[in-house]
């Protein structure tokens, strides 16, 4: 068996990393988070 030609990563940082945030995130500040996550290319 080979290795496969292609492969996908999902970043799922927003939905399942704040959801186990322990103080509250404000809206502003997720899409902030979401934004900057954006512009590393992933």
């Amino acid at each position: 068996m080979g290795y496969p030609t292609q492969v996908s990563l999902i970043e799922v940082g927003p939905r399942d990393g704040l959801q186990n945030e322990g103080a509250f995130v404000a809206s502003d500040k997720k899409i902030e988070f979401i934004n900057l996550l954006s512009h590393t290319g992933l």
